[in-house]
């Protein structure tokens, strides 16, 4: 996924620029927070393959591999079994936030 956004021209690390991007747009240095999301809900892992749906078309326009997942079909269902299998949790991508007051 992070490949895919990087080769369609947006920054999957923006988040963690933000501090020196207010700084240069000349706002004061930002408060910021940085949350990971976290789950083993199936709604919850059914969202990353989702993700993955809206995006195919570009991987597969980028001719970005995507052999090493298997049958796309079934990826809900081993996500699932796999975290299931491991008696944990898995993570989304990190959702940062930054903000200013100007002066």
């Amino acid at each position: 996924m992070c490949e895919t956004i990087r080769r369609s021209g947006a920054n999957p690390e923006m988040g963690l620029a933000l501090y020196r991007i207010f700084q240069e747009a000349g706002l004061p240095a930002p408060a910021m927070q940085m949350e990971v999301p976290l789950g083993d809900d199936p709604d919850f892992i059914r969202w990353m393959y989702d993700v993955m749906c809206s995006l195919r078309p570009q991987i597969q326009q980028l001719k970005l591999p995507l052999e090493k997942l298997g049958d796309f079909d079934t990826l809900p269902e081993r996500l699932q079994a796999e975290v299931a299998a491991s008696n944990g949790v898995t993570s989304w991508m990190a959702v940062v936030g930054a903000w200013a007051r100007k002066a």
